[in-house]
């Protein structure tokens, strides 16, 4: 079993911290800095700890910035730190030793405070419906001011995949901030389920509103010969809207409330 020191554990939450917040992991001199420690000495003696007991990746010679932590490890205290309270758990190192987290409770440490973690839970089709791909693992950083409706209301994250809402800024590979709400008001940019199993990112429009009525016309020359409850709409003129609400199983899952991108280049 291994048990983290206090000072171990607030140091894995700055490493976080720091890589959600700056996209690199932190040097020893940043992290004594930051815990104020007289010597970069102290930072050294727990860095050490932390590769001992398996959870920091092993230096690797002539490479700066090497205090990383393991995947495992990564998606642990991320999962861990999204949690609200306090709690006691066991995570498998390897197969012979495990981690023991006892009465820490979860924070993001001072300087931290404007981050969001949401967990990246797969791919959403800006295209033609497609079955959403789930694989949660990864936890994206977004800042804690996004308008959100609900503090209550779950919150993930999606990869774009496609280029029917490219006008709205949305580009293939883009991760988009949803909120868990079924309840969309006309114009919202929505991820919505269609036949209950294809899930598609598109701009939604309520019956006889005014974006309704601007593109039902499209809907009714290309497949329907009555107007749907409400229709989805992309933002790339080489894609038809979409009639929504039809079926029963039709529903809309999340709002997009934010817009992440890795890079421009």
């Amino acid at each position: 079993m291994i048990e983290l020191t206090n000072a171990q554990f607030k140091v894995m939450e700055f490493i976080f911290n720091h890589m959600d917040s700056t996209g690199t992991p932190p040097t020893i001199r940043e992290i004594a800095s930051y815990f104020q420690w007289k010597s970069i000495g102290s930072a050294q003696d727990v860095i050490a700890a932390l590769r001992k007991k398996g959870l920091l990746l092993s230096n690797v010679p002539g490479k700066s910035r090497q205090i990383v932590p393991t995947k495992d490890v990564t998606e642990f205290f991320y999962s861990y730190q999204n949690n609200p309270k306090p709690f006691s758990l066991n995570f498998s190192v390897n197969k012979n030793k495990s981690l023991k987290l006892k009465n820490h409770s979860p924070q993001v440490l001072p300087g931290f405070e404007d981050l969001l973690r949401v967990p990246l839970v797969g791919s959403v089709s800006a295209g033609l419906p497609r079955e959403a791909i789930e694989n949660a693992g990864e936890f994206i950083p977004f800042p804690s001011d996004t308008r959100i409706s609900q503090k209550n209301n779950k919150l993930f994250a999606l990869q774009i995949d496609g280029y029917s809402m490219i006008n709205a800024g949305l580009l293939p590979n883009d991760i988009v901030l949803v909120e868990s709400n079924s309840n969309a008001n006309d114009n919202d940019i929505v991820i919505a389920s269609i036949y209950n199993s294809d899930s598609t990112v598109k701009r939604y429009a309520k019956k006889d509103s005014n974006l309704y009525n601007k593109n039902i016309k499209f809907i009714l020359n290309y497949s329907h010969k009555e107007k749907p409850p409400a229709i989805l709409i992309p933002e790339n003129p080489n894609f038809i809207p979409l009639a929504f609400g039809i079926h029963e199983d039709d529903k809309i899952l999340g709002i997009v409330r934010s817009l992440y991108r890795r890079s421009i280049i």
